[in-house]
């Protein structure tokens, strides 16, 4: 019950602002065709083509380019209007109806494009008074579908570019943020992934949103040039932090890291500026502060020279003066990019192409087949007019994870005794169809304001939003009200019976591939350091990641099951995942191996060989083979550090000290791979523990 509760609570949490502006337009879309069945006589007209637009808003995806939204809402606008069609065609046959509804549920639960809003309109318009034909019904939800569908894009011609912008920006300030805690004192790891997982998310975001514009070749180019630009950011910025980390454990003093601290400010100052005001002016600032820190790794070179300090602590601050200099490269190509501009006419948008079907797997589709029949067939014995509620509450609530559901059909019952018992009120102060359309005007405002803030105050205004379009033409009073508390309580103690007793810790199942999966990935990035590649590195480290987030996203389903539980110990491996990630980003941006940089390349194919072999007995449920000598070979990384030292420092005295030579090229990388190899190998082993079959 715990956490049932602190879900409900979080859900009436509004995160971000109310979207105003598209609340008007959907509920301009809403009311409209009310307004002209009431005007005309025509009320279940206007009632139907209003039902029809509503269903087809919840395609809508605010955030995306106009193009894409496009595209979405004119194929909820199709799937909708085909299930009305299917539903007002079996009205006259009411057994085959369970079977034919059943079969939408379970077709919507394995192919998201039939999605709730389709299996919405099959229901309703089966459960709707008789007196209207198949084709007019047809007619009408696609002409709702239509009108909702110009509402939201007619602005597209003087909007197109906003929601390229808008990603843009949140990927830039979000990069920013995350450049600043990584050129600071370290923050705590929950932090740290907040912000890292935001900036992640957002440059993914701004990919997506830029792959859905048709440009010019050249704005293609330069587009991509700014997307690649951004994600050497991220992983330069990841890599930053965990030499900082490292440096930072040398015996160097603290005056490098007021002065790194310095160069970064204005580095993410210039950034966030960059991708807001389309150039910035900060960087000259910016460049100058890193001149500063040069200057500083360039003493604690010399001293290093003069015997003063450490050799492999000052190798490893000049890998972090390097992947500062590259950051703010970077960080100055963004803001020549920006202030370019990207040039995009007023052409139609862009649809894409005809993409391939993606189906779902589990069983939840047939879960959900099941329970929308069964509550068919018992609304049959009835079959009165507000019957469906039973029914459409199955299909809204019955959710994959047991919890969610509970969290559903709590929120709908409330939602429905909320809008009932106002429809109610309003019509008992002032009955007429005028003031019950006020009253779904006021709902939709509000509801869709609220749609990306809040879930919770969402369904509050939603539920009710859907009972008065689709009883808007009958008599409605407080008998009414109460028949659909009841309908929907009852329908959603079903659901909750269903998500109960069909198959309700499904998830565990899943683990086991998707451990393997993670394991074996994290293999494959460990592996491809070895040569380096630039292409083949980044892929395995978006790959690896892929894995990770799939394998988190199991066990969030598992806590929302009937007593389950993800172990601790799981979560963890998530963690040490991740950081495994950090440290691979860190070794990428250290020179590459030479041959004087001593045994990289061995320890590389030892944590992989470790990784692959706990991923086989996680697969096979066999033990494990038997450890390596990991540890000696990390044990002779340090020891070849030393034998290093010593003959630069040999050579430094030769008078060698600017020379490019074989042995200053793998202190080099020695001294900087050496405590990231360390970091990169304890997560590994520790992902590997984390993971192994419990004995």
């Amino acid at each position: 019950m715990r956490k049932i509760a602190e879900a409900l609570r979080g859900d009436f949490v509004i995160s971000g602002r109310p979207a105003w502006g598209y609340s008007l337009l959907c509920a301009l879309g809403i009311c409209l065709p009310l307004l002209l069945g009431v005007v005309l006589g025509r009320v279940p007209q206007g009632a139907a083509a209003a039902l029809g637009g509503y269903l087809t808003v919840f395609g809508d995806a605010p955030g995306l380019p106009y193009g894409e939204r496009a595209r979405k809402l004119l194929v909820a606008t199709l799937m909708v209007t085909l299930g009305s069609g299917l539903g007002a065609l079996m009205q006259p046959h009411p057994w085959p109806a369970v079977a034919v509804m059943g079969l939408v549920a379970l077709a919507g639960g394995y192919w998201p494009v039939i999605s709730v809003s389709s299996m919405l309109a099959v229901a309703l318009a089966y459960f709707a008074p008789a007196g209207m034909s198949v084709p007019v019904r047809m007619e009408l939800a696609a002409a709702g579908g239509l009108l909702m569908t110009l509402l939201l894009v007619v602005l597209w011609p003087v909007r197109r570019l906003q929601p390229l912008r808008a990603a843009l920006e949140e990927a830039g300030a979000a990069l920013a943020d995350l450049l600043e805690a990584g050129g600071r004192a370290p923050l705590s790891d929950e932090s740290w992934e907040v912000l890292r997982r935001r900036a992640g998310t957002a440059v993914d975001d701004a990919a997506r949103a830029f792959c859905l514009y048709r440009v010019s070749e050249e704005d293609d180019r330069a587009l991509r040039r700014l997307l690649a630009t951004l994600t050497r950011i991220l992983h330069e910025t990841v890599a930053l932090r965990v030499l900082r980390a490292a440096a930072a454990q040398a015996d160097m003093g603290t005056e490098w890291a007021g002065e790194l601290e310095e160069a970064v400010g204005p580095l993410a100052r210039a950034l966030r500026e960059a991708v807001s005001l389309g150039g910035s002016a900060a960087v000259p600032e910016a460049l100058e502060a890193m001149g500063h820190f040069a200057e500083r790794v360039e003493e604690v070179r010399r001293s290093a020279h003069a015997g003063e300090a450490p050799l492999p602590a000052a190798a490893l601050l000049g890998q972090v003066r390097r992947c500062l200099d590259r950051i703010g490269m970077a960080v100055r190509s963004v803001a020549q990019q920006a202030a370019e501009g990207v040039e995009i006419g007023p052409r139609l948008p862009r649809f894409g192409r005809l993409r391939r079907p993606v189906f779902s797997t589990g069983y939840h589709p047939v879960r959900l087949g099941l329970a929308v029949s069964l509550a068919m067939a018992l609304m049959l014995v009835i079959h009165e007019h507000y019957a469906k509620w039973f029914v459409v509450t199955v299909i809204v609530s019955l959710r994959p994870a047991y919890f969610d559901t509970v969290e559903r059909v709590v929120l709908r019952t409330a939602g429905t005794a909320v809008g009932s018992a106002g429809a109610a009120v309003v019509l008992a102060v002032a009955p007429g169809h005028l003031y019950l359309l006020l009253f779904i005007a006021v709902c939709a405002v509000l509801g869709f304001a609220l749609r990306g803030a809040s879930y919770g105050y969402w369904t509050i205004f939603a539920t009710p939003l859907s009972l008065m379009l689709s009883d808007f033409s009958l008599p409605l009073g407080w008998g009414a009200a109460a028949a659909r508390v009841v309908l929907t309580a009852a329908g959603g103690m079903l659901a909750l019976a269903f998500a109960r007793l069909l198959w309700p810790r499904g998830q565990r199942a899943e683990l086991t591939g998707r451990a393997v999966d993670m394991l074996g990935r994290h293999a494959a990035l460990v592996r491809s350091l070895i040569d380096q590649d630039p292409d083949e590195v980044r892929a395995r480290v978006s790959s690896a990641a892929d894995a990770a987030d799939r394998f988190a996203a199991s066990l969030d389903r598992l806590d929302k099951e009937p007593g389950g539980s993800a172990p601790r110990r799981l979560r963890d491996a998530v963690t040490a995942a991740r950081r495994l990630r950090d440290n691979a980003l860190a070794l990428f941006a250290v020179p590459p191996p030479s041959e004087e940089s001593g045994p990289t390349a061995t320890v590389l194919d030892m944590v992989a060989d470790r990784l692959e072999n706990v991923a086989e007995a996680v697969g096979t449920e066999r033990p494990e083979t038997p450890p390596d000598d990991l540890d000696r070979v990390l044990d002779e990384l340090g020891a070849h550090v030393d034998v290093l030292t010593a003959r630069r420092l040999d050579e430094v005295a030769g008078g060698a000290a600017d020379q490019m030579t074989g042995v200053r090229r793998g202190i080099m990388h020695a001294a900087a791979a050496q405590p990231t190899l360390k970091g990169l190998s304890a997560e590994a082993l520790r992902l590997a523990a984390l993971t192994a079959p419990r004995r």
